[in-house]
């Protein structure tokens, strides 16, 4: 798990990104654990819900995300990302409107993954009820296939002056507790932390896609967990974590 910061996109806002080392070290770190797999799993938060869609929506291997909207308008050369297989390079037209949390993770799998572990990418983003979420994937997937997933969430934006929300005394223990689930690797205590949609909503978190982790795992919790980051620098609650499990 790595955070969705737009700063961990070079050519975003530079400046805090080198001051915020440790978070961007903490996210290579994890993506860089991500195992030699069949299909890697992005999965990210979105506000892009359509009405009457299923509250999520899947973008396939090939898909190209443009970063422009975030990125400076002079570094045209990178104005897109493209997630791993699925056609050529270059093909076909990114789409305009991805989650900011689907740039910065398919930015950290083609920066910070080992070539040699590249596989092909699927990218869901998550706009309605995790659970639902959580069964469709499973559906989608075979269980005979090797997954490396890479989700991306944020803790919450309200802790104290500098944040982007009004600062609210719930925040550090909301995170407190996402951060002990994720080191734990405890399936059930991630889900239990992210079950209060509404206040995750009141706090300016994005833990949507860690309620569909939590959905994916809970009858196979992972052998290995470290959490790697966890602080709130900039006013939102970072946290980078890895799970592992032994290969079957």
């Amino acid at each position: 798990m790595c955070p969705g910061a737009p700063f961990l996109i070079d050519g975003t806002a530079d400046a805090i990104a080198i001051r915020q080392q440790p978070v961007a070290l903490a996210c290579a770190e994890a993506v860089s654990r991500l195992p030699r797999a069949d299909l890697t799993l992005l999965i990210t938060g979105s506000s892009h819900a359509r009405a009457g869609g299923p509250g999520w929506r899947w973008l396939p291997p090939g898909t190209r995300i443009a970063t422009a909207p975030l990125r400076r308008s002079d570094l045209h050369e990178r104005d897109a990302l493209q997630l791993a297989g699925g056609g050529a390079p270059g093909s076909p037209e990114p789409i305009s409107d991805p989650g900011v949390g689907t740039m910065v993770g398919a930015y950290l799998l083609e920066r910070s993954r080992p070539a040699t572990l590249v596989t092909e990418t699927l990218a869901v983003e998550i706009a309605g009820e995790p659970a639902a979420a959580a069964g469709a994937i499973a559906s989608r997937v075979s269980s005979a296939q090797r997954i490396a997933i890479l989700v991306i969430a944020d803790g919450s934006a309200c802790h104290g002056d500098a944040a982007p929300g009004r600062p609210d005394d719930r925040a550090g223990p909301f995170d407190a507790a996402l951060g002990r689930a994720l080191g734990s690797g405890d399936p059930a205590a991630l889900q239990a932390a992210t079950a209060d949609r509404e206040l995750a909503r009141e706090l300016m978190a994005t833990v949507d896609p860690l309620a569909v982790l939590a959905g994916l795992t809970l009858s196979c919790a992972p052998q290995g967990a470290e959490l790697l980051y966890s602080a709130a620098p900039l006013g939102v609650g970072y946290l980078v974590a890895s799970w592992s499990w032994a290969p079957s």
